[in-house]
């Protein structure tokens, strides 16, 4: 036995991180165990919606100007531009900046926070076997963690969650597939000052173009059990950009959650968060914010459960169905709205959504405003 503790984390990343900050905060033996040693590369366009920021203010108490001394912004932007192909549909201005972070710089700094407030941390640890009805997990080094809770916040390709009985079928079909680059600011064939999104391309998914600290972040997305011939389309779309020969450019791609969401996902003495449980916002594909705020909604549900004695799955999923859920339901149907008229309208459906609620789209995305109806969003 390697360890007896209150809660084991499974993955260091933002939705374990808070987790297990929150939880040594209260005076709880935690264990964050990972795969990776930190600092490590992560593919993500790093976006930080004003939701986001806010989230990071209550978890850890690090308002606006706390985040951006302690160098974790790349860049910062109110404008943004949407595009159907090559056609462009609207230039906006967000009343909130769209803010980018480096993931290996800001997932370092959320799992020092953890550390710093008493969480044991175990990286390099591979998890390869997990007894989830007693909280229990067997690393690839043979070292064995048993908690009163674990907590899988290990990413799209859980290892926590292959061991629980969730619905293979449904999380298949709503997987979405991406591929992402990095380029030197110098290397891309123009300047790009703030984000771009390209509609249109694809059936089920658009492409990016996000700008980073001398750095320009190209990615593509889309659900695939609607895409054809998604390397090409993304080859095609960085030759009108300028990108001379793209397909000698080493590509990296990682899958994405987007609408395969688990509604209950609490197994014997084991939750699931973040991109484990497919909580991910799937019209833009935001992930940081929720798994930050269902870290969090973990971590207070396992805390009330053993202070009180109680199942945290009766604290966890009433916050899950009341605040995040509405959201990820309503992104999902606004989506398939757009998704759908494209096909019958082309470029106007997206015209006209955007040209006629570029404040309020943007405000939905911050989280100032909901998916649902664009009416005014209350967090906790």
């Amino acid at each position: 036995m390697s360890g007896k503790f209150d809660v084991i984390i499974a993955g260091g990343g933002p939705a374990g991180s808070s987790a297990a900050y929150i939880l040594a905060e209260k005076g709880f033996k935690v264990a964050i165990i990972d795969k990776a040693k930190f600092p490590r590369k992560k593919l993500c366009g790093g976006l930080i919606t004003d939701k986001t920021m806010k989230t990071l203010e209550k978890i850890y108490g690090c308002d606006e100007k706390n985040i951006i001394d302690n160098g974790l912004i790349d860049y910062e932007a109110a404008e943004y531009s949407v595009y159907y192909r090559e056609h462009k549909i609207q230039d906006g201005t967000s009343p909130v900046p769209f803010r980018f972070v480096n993931r290996e710089i800001f997932d370092y700094f959320l799992l020092k926070k953890a550390a710093n407030a008493g969480a044991q941390i175990f990286t390099s640890e591979e998890i390869v076997h997990c007894n989830y009805q007693d909280a229990e997990i067997k690393t690839k080094s043979n070292k064995i963690f048993k908690g009163k809770y674990l907590l899988g916040t290990d990413g799209v390709n859980s290892t926590i969650r292959k061991f629980v009985p969730y619905d293979k079928k449904a999380w298949k079909e709503n997987m979405a597939s991406t591929i992402e680059i990095t380029f030197d600011a110098k290397d891309y064939p123009r300047e790009v000052k703030w984000p771009e999104l390209y509609i249109g391309c694809l059936k089920a998914g658009y492409i990016w173009v996000f700008p980073a600290k001398d750095k320009v972040v190209v990615g593509i997305g889309s659900l695939n059990r609607c895409t054809t011939n998604f390397k090409a389309t993304f080859m095609n779309f960085l030759k009108t950009q300028g990108v001379e020969n793209p397909e000698s450019i080493p590509l990296h791609g990682f899958p994405l959650p987007y609408g395969n969401y688990i509604k209950d996902p609490c197994y014997g003495r084991t939750i699931l968060a973040g991109d484990a449980a497919g909580l991910v916002e799937p019209l833009f594909g935001e992930g940081i914010f929720y798994a930050l705020q269902t870290g969090r909604y973990a971590a207070e549900a396992i805390a009330k459960g053993i202070s009180e004695n109680k199942n945290p799955a009766q604290f966890y999923i009433p916050r899950l169905q009341k605040y995040i859920f509405p959201e990820i339901i309503y992104s999902n149907r606004l989506r398939w709205t757009l998704f759908y008229s494209q096909r019958l309208l082309k470029h106007i459906s997206f015209k006209i959504a955007f040209k006629s609620l570029p404040t309020k789209l943007a405000e939905m995305i911050h989280g100032i405003r909901s998916y649902k109806f664009l009416l005014k969003k209350y967090w906790d």
